[in-house]
């Protein structure tokens, strides 16, 4: 299994990338994690990354922000009629763009081995998702808190820790790094995060602390 940033705000060398957020990930299933601001930037990394946007099982969205939605509509355009969990707000949006949609109301297992939070102050979600390695936890922005939308992932999946959680942490303070760093076994502190919380991680947890950036692979 393996999660591949389409993008992220950090750039890579080869890539294209702006202010956003989304996540490939391949396993059993093949979804996607939220869909940045452009098609065209999805596009095109995913060809440099040898990977086709195409035959997925499912999309989520984590809350309904630019930088997490602007690139669904290609998504949609590829795969027509797959579900697209996404929290309540914008469905007719994404019935154009192609998808079914599904509105998620509550934590719960919305496919075989992934769980959802349920939207968090009614707003936004994160997904957990069972690999070899443990529960992997993907969130957005992490508008509730990073460490409530891991706890609530951990709560309705059944597991005590979970192996990774990956995304943004929307500038948390060093009390809500030290609580995530109690519930996981590796960060990785992506998009909106900051650059103070990603060196915070790195000097604290260097052990725990995994650097992502547009174009990053990484193996579970």
């Amino acid at each position: 299994m393996r999660l591949l940033v389409l993008n992220d705000n950090a750039p890579s060398k080869g890539f294209l990338n702006d202010w956003g957020w989304s996540v490939l990930f391949e396993g059993d299933l093949r979804f996607i994690f939220d869909a940045d601001t452009n098609p065209a930037i999805l596009a095109y990394n995913s060809t440099v990354l040898g990977v086709s946007l195409r035959n997925l099982d499912f999309a989520v969205l984590s809350h309904w922000h630019y930088d997490h939605y602007g690139g669904f509509s290609l998504v949609g355009e590829l795969n027509p009629g797959i579900p697209l969990y996404a929290p309540p707000g914008n469905g007719a949006m994404g019935r154009q763009w192609g998808f079914g949609v599904r509105e998620v109301t509550k934590a719960c297992e919305i496919e075989a081995g992934v769980w959802t939070s349920g939207p968090l102050n009614g707003f936004e979600q994160a997904v957990g998702v069972e690999t070899p390695s443990g529960l992997v936890i993907i969130v957005g922005c992490s508008h509730p808190g990073v460490d409530r939308l891991t706890k609530a992932v951990l709560e309705v999946s059944g597991y005590e820790k979970a192996h990774l959680v990956i995304g943004g942490f929307h500038g948390p303070s060093a009390r809500t790094l030290d609580r995530l760093a109690k519930l996981t076994e590796l960060i990785g502190p992506a998009h909106c995060s900051g650059e103070e919380a990603k060196a915070y991680v790195r000097k604290k947890y260097p052990e725990k602390f995994v650097g992502v950036r547009t174009g990053s692979v990484l193996e579970i």
